[in-house]
């Protein structure tokens, strides 16, 4: 052999920071592993120290090939160290071996809040926050201060405003709710239902990126306050920050909403010069905008000239041809999707559904319920609130209340849709009943529910029962009566024969009414 190719004439050349550097530009399994070899080929003394071992383990966990880092770790023939454990502990929670990482970490000499961030990770991905929560609390009895990653993660699986407003608060107390743009777009995402809280935070931020922006649009745009979305565009245009693609379907989105067509043709053109169009989201809020502005010809031409079809176009374009009666080129449009292998989302199946029940399409409906099944969207909120939906609206309420049982994490919408659901079907007692269910649940709800319980409360009489659901809505969930609301009540005071009451109720309503205004 010569000496060129010897062993030892190759180590000098390849020594440990340049495999680090090799490791950490890796593409693919086959290439850590040509490395891996190569190193064990110059001289064993390369793992002497546990730094070889964790760059080895990280590039293949970070690859995907968790099992091939766990086995070099737990054979690594020196000391381990917080790095390792902590690679160590990702691949087994990749492998989502949650016990196994769960074990590891409690025999951990040290851990610092990576080791912590990747467990709460773990359990969260899992469908356990109740654990991710128990080793927050550990982290803080330990003294492990909390990164900005940690609140992110622990964002994710709020679901009650109380838990939120916990949350906030340590925020707050580590000092990272203004300074932090990553993390006060967390909190904004996470106030996503609650608009004041969102734009509070947002208002207090010390540094806006475009996220920022956009994720406050985002909480404008779900409340319905289309005036936000477009304040919010105009302040990014004129501080000379950058739209991007989640921008742009926003503000269009929002122009649908108020059909306000004039303002979104405007906004078209810009998606055109800027050439955002391309971007599948954009160009599915243009379809569904061109539909709502009745240019369906239109829409269908940019959607056939597409060089690739992706979900949301298609989303929008079932949604655009149902909505103007079309429900065959809807149905051929879907059929046409699925064959050429466009995997259907919850948007699609709830877009054709939604409008299936509109028209009173048993057949079709149920057919697309098989579908939902067979593809294993069954316990998808979004799906199951269609569905619930429809079957209400076809009057097949032991279906509706079937598939709404269920749901395992039900939300506000699909609670509200089974709530409408049997009073649009007659059954009041068992709507009011579902009322109280969701009272006692913790499900905080909104004007529709509260429309809904006090029609209940109509259509029986139910005098007493609707005028505490109304002074309960004030005073502990803070959801102002409209003008539909006040009309219920005079609608429960007057089924009763109490028509001097439901007069002085509808004067004095007026005259608070008046009273505002003038103020």
């Amino acid at each position: 052999m010569s000496s060129s190719s010897s062993p030892s004439s190759e180590a000098p050349s390849f020594t440990p920071g340049a495999a680090a550097a090799l490791l950490a530009r890796c593409a693919s399994c086959a290439a850590a592993a040509a490395i891996h070899a190569r190193l064990l080929r110059c001289s064993r003394a390369f793992f002497s120290s546990p730094y070889l071992a964790n760059c080895l383990a990280a590039a293949y966990s970070g690859l995907g090939a968790a099992h091939s880092a766990v086995a070099i770790l737990r054979h690594a023939p020196v000391r381990l160290n917080v790095f390792s454990h902590n690679i160590l502990l990702a691949a087994l929670i990749s492998s989502r071996l949650l016990e196994d990482a769960r074990k590891l970490f409690d025999g951990m000499p040290h851990r610092d809040a990576v080791s912590y961030n990747s467990i709460i990770s773990g359990y969260i991905a899992g469908s356990r926050p109740d654990d991710a929560f128990w080793i927050v609390h550990d982290m803080k009895a330990r003294g492990v201060q909390p990164t900005g990653f940690t609140f992110s993660i622990v964002s994710t699986a709020i679901h009650s405003v109380s838990h939120g407003l916990q949350l906030h608060g340590a925020v707050i107390r580590h000092g990272l709710a203004h300074s932090d743009a990553v993390v006060g777009n967390t909190l904004i995402d996470m106030y996503r239902g609650l608009m004041q809280y969102a734009a509070r935070v947002f208002s207090c931020m010390q540094e806006l990126d475009a996220a920022s922006w956009n994720s406050v649009m985002a909480v404008y745009k779900d409340q319905s306050h289309s005036s936000g979305v477009f304040e919010c565009f105009q302040s990014m245009r004129s501080k000379g920050l950058s739209v991007d693609g989640f921008t742009m379907s926003t503000v269009l989105s929002a122009c649908s909403d108020m059909e306000d067509f004039t303002q979104g043709d405007q906004i078209l053109a810009l998606c055109l010069k800027t050439s955002l169009i391309s971007n599948s989201v954009v160009c599915s809020a243009v379809i569904s905008f061109l539909c709502m502005s009745d240019r369906l010809s239109h829409a269908v031409r940019l959607f056939r000239g597409m060089a690739t079809w992706n979900s949301e176009p298609c989303n929008a374009m079932i949604s655009g041809y149902a909505r103007s009666g079309l429900m065959e080129e809807a149905l051929s449009l879907f059929a046409a999707a699925l064959r050429n292998g466009v995997v259907p989302t919850e948007f699609t199946f709830s877009s054709i559904l939604r409008w299936s029940s509109c028209f009173g399409m048993m057949e079709q409906g149920t057919q697309i319920h098989c579908l939902v099944c067979k593809l294993g969207f069954g316990d998808d909120v979004i799906v199951a609130t269609a569905l619930t939906d429809m079957y209400c609206k076809l009057g097949l309420m032991k279906t509706a209340r079937k598939i709404f049982n269920a749901v395992h994490s039900k939300d506000l919408v699909l609670w509200n849709t089974m709530l409408l659901g049997l009073l649009q079907n007659g059954r009041d007692k068992e709507a009011l009943r579902m009322f109280r269910r969701m009272v006692k649940r913790c499900i905080r709800p909104d004007k529709i529910t509260l429309f809904g319980a006090l029609s209940a409360c109509s259509s029986k009489g139910l005098v007493t029962e609707g005028l505490d659901i109304i002074s309960l809505f004030k005073d502990k969930y803070h959801v102002m009566p409209s003008l539909e609301h006040h009309v219920c009540i005079v609608d429960i005071l007057s089924q009763a024969g109490m028509f001097r009451e439901a007069v002085n109720y509808a004067e004095g309503q007026v005259a608070e009414m008046w009273s505002c205004c003038i103020l």
